[in-house]
């Protein structure tokens, strides 16, 4: 059978070894066919130029990949659990180039089993997921303008109930055991006054995941020690979404978490530029859509349901502030009676009605909201429609 691997770097080519020198030897002792892995799909589809190949495996975009896919020259695509970053994007475009999921499979975390029997599973049936994040705040205090999450709508402070959210984590955690990366964010997650909570849980449940706060940084000068402390115990760290409004007070920032010796992560420049996909017209392309939209990879945790991202949950907020009725759904149920990894997994990976009220990225600039706030703050008819 003949294998591809996604990725180029040290982890994937690790994974070619494992398979050449460890799991082809555990195949043919139980008459398995062995694993020729013949190419390597490199994400973005762009080839680094500096590789032409790894060993006797071409290195191949996910489009030449897809072609061979479809000539049967290649049978299957492996996903290194390891390179959480950029798995799903590269999961939608082969799905979107016509790849089925049934032929897609991930490995094990390499420092968790060195077992060869469970090395290899299907994607819809390992107990993984490459991302998960939710929201620990729905309110914000900065209330951007497009902000997809509609916090600058939300009109009364409104917390995540821990005790609540504590229950649907290990809910969730009945099938799905592993996640690569998580997010705690908002709104703005830092007006939550339970933050450590969070932050301890995700590591208690989840002791192999990345664990990120995601902040607009306004308030984190103002955090005590013991929140610094919490995130270097829990070996997690701070993404600082960087607006116009903090230019000046960066430096001090950074200087601070330097010296309170917390991993952090904040984009070289402040964003000016926001892009916004809502529309209110309806359209025929939520498929094409979904697979596209990198929000669709956002998976969500909200009030004891699952989604591909955030809008089913915040929707509410944009249809309760001008009387709309754009669709809510596109969320399962953590404790529906019968619940699978399989179902939920291949439920993420489904487009629901609320896409079809999205559209590929348009730009604007970057603003905050000045209330009463009119509709195009969050839509973008004004802008663009949707090229049929």
């Amino acid at each position: 059978m003949n294998v591809a691997i996604f990725g180029v770097e040290e982890v994937s080519q690790l994974i070619a070894q494992i398979i050449n020198q460890a799991y082809n030897s555990w195949l043919k002792q139980r008459m398995g066919e062995p694993l020729n892995v013949v190419a390597h799909v490199v994400r973005g589809g762009v080839i680094p130029p500096n590789i032409g190949a790894i060993g006797n495996a071409a290195i191949l975009n996910p489009v030449q990949f897809a072609a061979l896919y479809h000539k049967k020259l290649i049978d299957k695509i492996i996903f290194p659990r390891e390179l959480c970053i950029g798995q799903q994007p590269m999961l939608a475009q082969l799905q979107a180039l016509g790849v089925s999921v049934d032929d897609m499979y991930i490995t094990e975390r390499l420092n968790v089993n060195n077992n060869v029997t469970n090395f290899l599973a299907p994607y819809t049936a390992a107990k993984y997921l490459p991302y998960l994040e939710f929201h620990i705040a729905d309110h914000c205090n900065m209330n951007c303008k497009y902000c997809e999450h509609y916090s600058g709508l939300v009109k009364t402070p409104k917390f995540t109930d821990l005790k609540r959210f504590t229950r649907d984590l290990e809910q969730l955690h009945k099938f799905i055991d592993d996640i690569g990366t998580i997010r705690i964010l908002g709104g703005e997650p830092l007006l939550n006054p339970e933050v450590n909570e969070y932050v301890k849980l995700c590591r208690r449940l989840y002791p192999f995941a990345n664990i990120f706060v995601v902040t607009n940084a306004i308030l984190l000068p103002k955090m005590s020690d013991e929140f610094f402390n919490t995130l270097k115990e829990n070996r997690a760290g701070i993404h600082i979404s960087f607006y116009p409004p903090l230019e000046s007070k960066m430096p001090a920032i950074k200087k601070l978490l330097q010296e309170k010796g917390v991993w952090f992560s904040v984009s070289d420049e402040p964003a000016k530029i926001f892009t916004i996909k809502q529309t209110l017209t309806r359209h025929e392309h939520k498929r094409e859509v979904f697979l596209q939209c990198f929000q669709s990879h956002c998976h969500n945790i909200y009030e004891g349901k699952i989604s591909a991202c955030f809008l089913p949950f915040t929707t509410k907020y944009f249809n309760e502030y001008y009387g709309k009725n754009l669709p809510e759904d596109g969320a399962l149920d953590l404790y529906e009676d019968g619940l699978t990894t399989e179902r939920l997994k291949r439920f993420l990976l489904t487009p629901f009605e609320r896409c079809s009220y999205c559209t590929p990225p348009v730009e604007a600039k970057w603003d905050t909201v000045k209330y009463p706030s009119p509709i195009t703050d969050w839509t973008n008819d004004h802008l663009a429609k949707f090229a049929d």
